[in-house]
């Protein structure tokens, strides 16, 4: 057994037929190669009926868990994890759908590189996929380069138009870590202890892992081959966040800064409050280097591959250089290789052509998604929550009650 996904669900059972159905058609794996294990927290919607009955060629487990004051992310996943039999552990949304060449992709990279932390995006389905469509294959027939576009698009391909495809030349990468769509080997997490239950509610107990895993020494990888597809169930990208989870988020924020004391020196509170209200996230993970010789190199030929590796070798080796690399290839040996250099004394950042979007472009999309009615939304639930946490402030005693 190689890989286990792992899938958390509450009453989710529509989009986990769809995610169970795509399982079926990876290339170049049959049953035996790997397994899903279906963790359910809870659920009322009698979910197992709606997935009972999904012929599947891969090794199937459903766990059970019954709601309860532990109820979490991330206990979810640490039960999933701990039952799963694969060397390798891939985290999936039950709202995913992923690609027939998906294992594939990952094996690309965990084959080269077993003590990677695998990362990839999400496209933001704007309309319901039909299970048929999944099971008859014909969403698959579709080249899923069609969604590489502007309005399919997540706040993470958005960061990486200004921070780069490198994610290990970040200061912070651990921050780029997200559950929905993840790998790693079971092995890794066992040496983490995997996720940290006291996360209760929305956000956090995946960039903890993160975090922890960076200070670990492990490195975290985008892969752009692994993508999958958000489907379509409310949300897509510039949707203002419920209160409810803006305040699970900052309570969870909080509490990851009580308990990594590290934390507070390496990036302070303020500042990732501040970078999440300007939307300058990815300047906050970025390096603060000045006065640098900046290198512009274009990648077009594959035969031209190792000199562009020696010279951003030799170049990476030095500080005071950005080497700025513009990749018509997008191979992702090659993309491997770059962040496979790591924090290097001078930084690569990294652009797929496909993927390197006109800033003109980007301005004007976010004019649309974020309209001022919309920012005025964002400003008053923002002081809504800052206004309940001073009056928490105020009274300590009433709150604990």
């Amino acid at each position: 057994m190689k890989y286990s996904f792992v899938i958390p669900t509450y009453n989710n059972k529509p989009l986990l037929r769809n995610t169970l159905e795509s399982l079926n058609h990876q290339i170049g794996f049959e049953r035996g190669g790997y397994e899903a294990i279906v963790v359910d927290d809870g659920s009322d919607d009698d979910t197992l009926s709606g997935i009972r009955d999904i012929p599947r060629t891969y090794e199937f487990r459903y766990v059970y868990l019954e709601r309860s004051a532990e109820s979490c992310r991330a206990r979810v996943r640490n039960i999933g994890w701990r039952e799963a039999r694969g060397r390798f552990v891939v985290f999936l949304d039950s709202d995913m759908i992923v690609n027939r060449d998906y294992l594939r992709e990952l094996d690309r990279y965990l084959d080269r590189d077993p003590e990677l932390l695998v990362i990839s995006f999400r496209y933001m389905l704007q309309e319901p996929v039909a299970y048929e469509d999944v099971r008859s294959g014909r969403l698959f027939e579709r080249d899923f380069t069609e969604f590489r576009s502007i309005r399919f698009m997540e706040a993470r391909h958005f960061d990486c138009q200004v921070h780069s495809f490198n994610l290990s030349a970040l200061r912070h990468p651990w921050h780029c870590v997200h559950s929905c769509n993840m790998a790693l080997s079971k092995e890794k997490l066992e040496a983490l202890g995997g996720f940290e239950e006291r996360f209760k509610g929305w956000g956090l107990e995946d960039t903890d892992l993160g975090y922890r895993s960076h200070r670990l020494g492990i490195r975290t990888a985008l892969h752009l081959g692994a993508e999958a597809l958000h489907q379509y169930h409310g949300e897509v990208f510039g949707d203002a966040r419920m209160l409810k989870k803006m305040i699970e988020w900052d309570r969870n924020i909080t509490l990851m800064f009580k308990i990594r004391p590290g934390l507070r020196r390496e990036l302070p509170r303020w500042r990732i409050n501040l970078a999440y209200f300007t939307r300058r996230v990815p300047q906050l993970l970025m390096r603060r280097e000045r006065k640098r010789t900046v290198h512009r190199l274009s990648l077009r030929r594959e035969e031209d591959v190792p000199a562009m590796m020696e010279r951003i070798e030799a170049l990476s080796a030095e500080p005071g250089n950005l080497i700025v690399v513009q990749d018509e290839l997008e191979s992702a040996d090659f993309h491997l290789w770059v962040q496979r250099r790591g924090f290097t004394p001078g930084e690569i950042r990294y652009f797929p052509k496909s993927y390197t979007l006109d800033r003109r472009e980007i301005r004007r999309y976010f004019g649309e998604v974020f309209t001022w009615r919309k920012k005025i939304v964002i400003l008053y639930r923002s002081l809504r929550l800052l206004g309940r946490k001073f009056a928490r402030s105020l009274h300590p005693a009433k709150e604990a009650g």
